[in-house]
């Protein structure tokens, strides 16, 4: 019913001038005092909750009591004919939403605001007041010309007291309708809530901080961090992701304002700014070095170092790789061009797009939408360049990689892992049949012929050239160890040499060229002190192009082929992988971004995160389940034994702290001793050799090296000696030592592939292996440390123990990225060879009575079945063009 002209109590209401859930606001005239005020009146159904008004009452007492410049005053609340109103200050101007206005605010203003709004929440939380709802539509600016922006808080106070089933607040002048709510969950607009309010947590004053954090990502760049167009999306966002730094789709903001807000918007309450004052402090002091010329934004770094901008007409390019870009492109020393204004981006998706390939005359792009860069749980999808509507042609989300166009351009063919075999579908759609079994990381090099990847024992993969009919078949090349395993490869223009992706024990190795003919094993190319995980040709064959991480990170990289050293192509803070070369030569598309691997700890009170930085991976649980042990990879660290490595850290359960345990040392491989008082790792050296060492966990003593070599894997057994992998002639083999590196013996003479545990009570190692007679080709195996026969208990899986001893913890296809879940079987030792068809049944779905099913992979053990660790690997990748130098 619209009241304009209507006297409430005193107030003589004029225009509206804003509605939203939590009610209608007017403008009016206070009839006693001769000024101007807003009326906000509330909802006939919350103002009938007797409980909701009596804590809306309180309050707004407290909240009125807020007596600063930066905060809209609450003059006074009643009631009219059983209608509830608050009387507050009338502001002028318009709210930070609209200014925003999807574009990017100057920085100065940005830091005005900031600061502003910084002192008014140290005020309030001084006062024990938590807002609960800060977002741009909360915020209230006005600027008359020639003066500083002036900022307001709206609604203080009233968020902490709305019921859960109100879902919006609103501010003077818009409607909150654009904004994504959640009503019956958690209070707040999600969007702009902090990780422990999406949750329905309990908050504090560190909540308003992570939401100001996204309002000021917002206001520099124009768009939300955690925008998403379903409210799940938007939650899988606040949780478990970290969006790109506001000076990737804001050149002119400094660095050092992406390490205030990263520092806002940490996941974790604990490493997050702890109170108002301190962001406020960094918000000013950004503001008074900029104001001296001691900080630069990034893009006058560029110009200031003399590097050209090329420039280009196409403005919806400009902005688009502006906004996803942030990645320098380079050629060795050379000038480094502004990513704004080169980089195109061909896909815009909240969770990942990766592993791209072009079509032979490169008007369409296939790739899969999954997490990673490797074998993935993902779907197959096509486009037509460059602007048409991605098409999912594939809808089981079953681990695939490597898709790849045909010779004519009619199909898509892809791999899949365990077991290795191509599968193709027509590109206008269809239905996907299985074109080859035994053959993977398939391209065409011909209307008929075909390189790909074969098994040719275990996990001995090697490049072999055929007829799509499997004629003609011969060998390329072939890894000499038994772990060799040739993944991908790409033939040259001229047909007489193939780039080969390979890994062995030391996980991804440099890449390879290799002849086609299978004349030699040919020798390693592009940078030899990192991985490689994919390579390319350019359509002249004068350039090979590779992705490789021998800066710590993944970036594209280019040879020459008639010599000259390695120089790289793309820099920055993302990782490139992928590359899909244009005909033309031109340029290629990559797959640009980011992956964190969180973990978690579970116990009888449920899950919560335990690391939320960088890359953990590898958890252990101590015995007693207080301690969780992982490797963490952060930013630039080594990563050169291929498989994922870092620094040691230790996580103590119950007070959340993480520390490191070993620092300065990037470890590939590590376990503890059963009273935590040691750690045994391996460590990776020069010319792709590993050392193993042993440390105390208090630090009291230096560490010792006990071998080296090709020495790896270490684990403890309960009485002290240290099994490991050694390597003889072309095959690992399962050794023991003393924990002085004394009494070296081999253990079985039967060869391994890895070591995964010694079970808690000393009688089984469980490796990674192969059986005699080929009839699982590699998984779980478990050798008899007391002698005996080692036996095959499970294809394509891993087993470990708890340290109870008394279940089977099961990870069907372990070793494959993004697998789904572990099984917990009760056991006592002889019923063991009997767990094979529990197993089985398990895997297929078909649980049998008592076993436990855990939705995770990558599931580390504690004391018992109720208590354990495990990882959560979250990434957000999408598609650019990238021009070539």
């Amino acid at each position: 019913m619209e009241m304009a002209g209507r006297t409430i109590s005193h107030y003589l209401l004029g225009d509206r001038i804003g509605q939203g859930g939590m009610g209608v606001v007017y403008e009016a005239e206070d009839t006693r005092l001769g000024r101007k005020v807003a009326l906000k009146f509330l909802p006939v159904e919350l103002a009938a909750d007797p409980q909701f008004l009596e804590r809306f009452r309180r309050e707004a007492r407290a909240a009125s009591a807020l007596n600063h410049p930066h905060i809209c005053t609450i003059h006074d609340i009643g009631e009219s004919d059983g209608q509830q109103f608050i009387v507050m200050e009338l502001l002028e101007g318009s709210t930070l939403r609209h200014k925003i206005n999807a574009k990017p605010m100057p920085l100065e203003e940005v830091l005005e605001v900031g600061i502003q709004i910084a002192d008014a929440l140290t005020v309030a939380h001084a006062a024990g007041i938590v807002h609960r709802d800060i977002k741009p539509g909360n915020i209230f600016v006005s600027q008359r010309t020639g003066q500083p922006v002036f900022a307001k808080m709206l609604d203080f106070g009233l968020a902490k007291l709305r019921p859960r089933a109100a879902a919006h607040s609103m501010a003077q002048t818009e409607a909150m309708d654009e904004d994504i709510t959640s009503p019956g969950t958690a209070l707040g607009t999600v969007a702009y809530m902090s990780p422990e309010q999406a949750r329905g947590l309990d908050v504090d004053a560190r909540s308003d901080l992570f939401s100001f954090g996204v309002v000021l990502y917002e206001m520099a760049t124009g768009v939300s961090p955690f925008s998403g167009n379903t409210q799940a999306v938007t939650f899988e966002g606040i949780l478990h992701k970290m969006p790109a730094p506001p000076s990737r789709l804001n050149p002119e903001a400094p660095v050092e304002f992406d390490r205030i807000v990263a520092r806002t918007l940490e996941k974790d309450r604990d490493t997050r700014y702890q109170t108002a004052s301190d962001l406020r402090a960094d918000l000013k002091r950004l503001r008074r070095d900029m104001g001296s010329g001691s900080v630069i934004s990034s893009a006058q770094s560029e110009a200031a170092k003399g590097r050209p901008w090329k420039k280009y007409a196409a403005g919806a390019a400009v902005l688009l790789a502006a906004a996803f870009g942030g990645i320098w492109f380079t050629r060795s020393h050379q000038p480094v061009p502004s990513p704004s204004t080169e980089w195109q981006q061909l896909t815009n998706y909240t969770d990942s797009a990766v592993q791209p390939a072009l079509s032979p005359d490169g008007r369409m792009l296939t790739f899969l939408r999954g997490q990673g860069t490797f074998s993935t749980l993902s779907d197959v999808y096509v486009k037509l360049l460059p602007a048409g509507e991605p098409v999912q042609l594939t809808h089981d989300g079953s681990n695939k990689m490597s898709p790849v166009f045909s010779a004519d351009g009619s199909r898509i063919a892809w791999s899949t892992a365990f077991p290795w075999d191509t599968w193709v579908v027509p590109v206008l759609g269809g239905e996907a049949r299985r074109m080859l079994a035994n053959a993977s990381g398939l391209r065409w090099i011909g209307p008929d012929r075909l390189l790909f990847s074969e098994v040719k024992a275990g996990v001995h993969m090697a490049i072999v050239t055929s007829q799509e009919s499997r004629t003609g078949q011969r060998d390329v090349y072939v890894p000499p160890h038994q772990r060799g395993m040739a993944h991908r490869s790409a033939i040259s223009p001229d047909g007489k040499s193939v780039l080969i992706v390979e890994m062995d024990n030391s996980g991804w190795r440099p890449c390879r060229l290799a002849p086609f003919d299978g004349s030699s094993p040919g020798r390693q190319v592009g940078p030899l002190n990192g991985v490689c995980t994919e390579a390319a040709w350019s359509p002249d064959g004068k350039w090979m192009y590779f992705t490789s991480d021998t800066t710590g990170r993944a970036h594209i990289w280019r040879q020459p082929t008639d010599g000259g050293e390695p120089e790289q192509v793309t820099n920055g803070p993302s990782k490139e992988e992928g590359i899909a070369m244009a005909p033309d030569g031109r340029s290629f598309i990559t797959s640009v971004g980011e992956e964190q691997g969180e973990l978690w700890f579970h116990d009888a009170t449920g899950d919560r995160r335990v690391s939320s930085q960088g890359f953990a991976a590898n958890p252990l649980v101590s015995s007693d389940g207080k301690r969780i042990f992982y490797v963490l990879k952060m930013g630039e660290n080594n990563t050169r034994i291929g498989f994922v490595s870092g620094e040691l850290w230790v996580a103590d359960v119950e007070s959340g702290r993480n520390e490191r345990l070993l620092p300065g040392i990037i470890v590939n491989g590590f376990d503890i001793s059963a009273d935590a008082k040691k750690v045994v790792y391996s460590v990776a050296v020069p010319e792709q050799k590993t050392e193993i060492w042993l440390a105390s966990t208090d630090g009291r003593t230096p560490p010792r090296r006990l071998s080296a070599g090709t020495d790896q894997f270490p684990r403890f057994h309960p009485a002290g000696d240290i099994y490991f992998v050694a390597v003889e002639g072309d095959a690992n083999y399962l050794y023991r030592m003393k924990q002085d590196g004394s009494g070296r013996q081999k253990v079985s003479g039967r060869p391994i592939l890895a070591l995964v545990q010694v079970s808690r009570d000393g009688k089984w190692a469980s490796v990674w292996g192969t059986s005699a007679n080929e009839e699982m080709p590699s998984g779980a195996m478990l050798v008899p440390l007391d002698g005996g026969e080692s036996f095959m208990l499970c294809g394509r899986c891993v087993v470990e123990w708890p340290a109870d001893g008394k279940a089977l913890y099961v990870a069907p296809r372990q070793m494959v990225e993004d697998t789904g879940r572990t099984f917990v079987i009760p056991f006592h030792d002889a019923a063991l060879p009997a767990l094979r068809s529990t197993i089985e049944s398990a895997s297929a779905r078909n649980v049998p009575p008592g076993v436990r099913t855990i939705e995770h992979a990558m599931v580390a053990p504690g004391p018992d079945p109720s208590i354990y660790a495990f990882l959560r690997i979250i990434g957000h990748r999408n598609l650019y063009r990238v021009p070539v130098p």
